[in-house]
């Protein structure tokens, strides 16, 4: 295998793999629903699992390993608090043979990824047709969910989705977690390389997408966005939320949008982003790949636990308007 192949193997685990200090069970499947959905325009049933107790619809993107068990075992604490969280595997079910279910494999995901017409893993305008799929999954759950504000939650390589969804009827709150498309390539993880400023800054999200959804939000001023993220995560720069920033204030909306980071002891980041960015240090140390994945599994549980405590403050607060 090349050092090309073994580097993007690497980035693509190292976003979703490192487990917080302990490996997570995976929960058993009687804790979920199931449900088999033929989505509109597509021949075979996709599968999508739900959280058992009701409580306010939450919609759950995976990330790059699927429904594995730490995410599984996030939707089982978002049902502790007050959610009814849907999970719909992206991939498909099953998966190269295996349950959708419990699904925790960067590697063969890799695989298909690649061959997936359906997501353009290095496009920084447009992350692909998955972009239209999640729609669907949002339209499905807003159905089962009549009248209730619907949350939705991207995580890694679904980062940034819920901007593409977040126009929706019904869909009031959109919480990005580390963002990691577009891709960096394997020669600027190697070595240390930024990618340019235009990838870097990149949504994945068309720009027509976008126009929709700043005009909806001037409609409706009960629709909002928070973003979860490393200020020195070395695979994913936080640049995308700037930009974010930069755009919400184009279009007078630079108050809909909010940023809850953590940062290397000692970094300004936050100084002069202190109206928009909620920010605190971490004492994971920095290292090639890592930190990254906030509010699933980061290395650190005591930044998970930070970023949860975070995400649940800002659920809260939504509920208390």
């Amino acid at each position: 295998m090349t050092i090309a192949a073994v580097t993007l193997i690497i980035f693509l685990t190292g976003c979703v793999t490192h487990c917080p200090k302990e490996t997570t069970a995976t929960p058993a499947q009687g804790k979920f629903e199931h449900f088999s959905v033929t989505l509109p325009g597509k021949s075979e049933p996709d599968s999508v699992w739900r959280t058992r107790s009701p409580g306010k619809p939450l919609l759950l993107l995976h990330a790059i390993n699927g429904i594995s068990p730490a995410f599984l075992e996030f939707a089982l604490e978002l049902e502790t608090w007050g959610y009814q969280v849907y999970m719909p595997s992206l991939y498909g079910d099953p998966i190269m043979g295996d349950s959708a279910f419990g699904y925790d494999m960067a590697l063969e995901a890799l695989a298909f990824l690649k061959e997936d017409e359906r997501w353009d893993l290095h496009n920084e305008d447009n992350a692909g047709p998955i972009l239209s799929e999640t729609l669907k999954w949002t339209r499905w759950v807003r159905q089962k969910e009549p009248g209730k504000p619907l949350t939705v939650v991207g995580n890694c390589l679904t980062g940034n989705f819920p901007l593409a969804v977040l126009a929706e009827p019904g869909v009031e709150l959109a919480i990005l977690a580390q963002p990691a498309l577009s891709v960096k390539k394997y020669h600027e993880i190697l070595l240390h390389l930024p990618q340019s400023r235009r990838k870097e800054r990149g949504l994945g999200i068309p720009n027509e997408t976008m126009e929709r959804l700043a005009a909806t939000m001037h409609e409706n001023p009960n629709k909002r966005i928070v973003g979860f993220h490393y200020a020195h995560d070395p695979l994913t720069p936080i640049g995308k939320y700037d930009a974010l920033h930069e755009f919400f204030e184009e279009h007078q909306l630079a108050d809909r949008f909010e940023a809850v980071v953590l940062k290397r002891p000692g970094s300004r980041y936050s100084n002069s982003r202190h109206d928009w960015v909620t920010a605190a240090d971490t004492q994971e140390p920095l290292k090639l790949l890592t930190p990254h994945s906030t509010i699933v599994n980061p290395e650190s549980l005591i930044d998970r636990n930070w970023f949860r405590a975070e995400l649940r403050r800002h659920l809260s607060s939504r509920q208390d308007e």
